[in-house]
């Protein structure tokens, strides 16, 4: 049974936002990191959000060629490109106070499709939050949406949605804020993946911009 192959990217002591997929892809788990399909749009929405061309090009050599550890890290001379670019999108992240992770530690899956995810074990993302400034949590479309709600729920945190136009706003309890000694804000946000087919990039951007507003706000705080 598939696990989830990474830790959270970008974390440092300055985090503010996280963003939460479902489970990696193929491609991501054979490349070794997070959004590596080449037509999923999520480096694109964030480089063009941000204006960083150099993040906004998706680097996808075949995977084949790649040659990972059994812990999938890359280690090989000739992979040093993807290791690069790993690191300026690592570095990107935390520029801009961003943390990569996804809801699913371990799970039956058939090749990338959120919809054929079973037997879910959630990573634990209130250990997560216990132990960071995060107070934003951005939720990479419906499936990491849903599964979630449902790992909230589970541990008697409900979150009640309302709908706006491009996203919708997830509100916790009060005994959340409580818990965590500080507010967090909760945001469903279109899937970037290319099977999202109708939500074009420009309706992205427009939905995603809550992370400049957001990313822009807590910096001054």
């Amino acid at each position: 049974m598939p696990t989830h192959p990474f830790q959270p990217s970008g974390l440092n002591a300055d985090s503010k936002t996280l963003i939460l997929g479902s489970f990696p892809s193929v491609a991501s788990r054979e490349m070794g990191f997070y959004y590596a399909h080449p037509q999923n749009r999520f480096w694109k929405v964030l480089g063009t959000l941000f204006d960083d061309k150099s993040i906004a090009q998706n680097l996808a050599p075949n995977p084949a060629s790649l040659k990972h550890t059994k812990q999938k890290t890359i280690t090989s001379p000739e992979n040093q490109a993807l290791i690069n670019n790993i690191a300026a999108k690592t570095a990107f992240l935390q520029s801009h106070s961003l943390v990569l992770w996804d809801i699913v530690q371990t799970c039956e899956i058939i090749g990338s499709s959120d919809s054929s995810l079973k037997n879910i074990a959630f990573n634990d993302i209130f250990v997560l939050l216990s132990s960071s400034k995060i107070k934003t949590i951005c939720l990479n479309g419906t499936k990491a949406s849903a599964l979630f709600q449902k790992y909230c729920k589970n541990l008697d945190f409900p979150l009640t949605a309302q709908t706006k136009e491009y996203y919708k706003i997830l509100i916790p309890p009060p005994s959340f804020s409580q818990k965590f000694n500080r507010n967090i804000s909760f945001f469903s946000l279109p899937s970037t993946s290319p099977t999202n087919a109708k939500t074009n990039l420009q309706k992205l951007l427009i939905s995603w911009q809550i992370l400049l507003y957001f990313g822009i706000r807590l910096r001054e705080q």
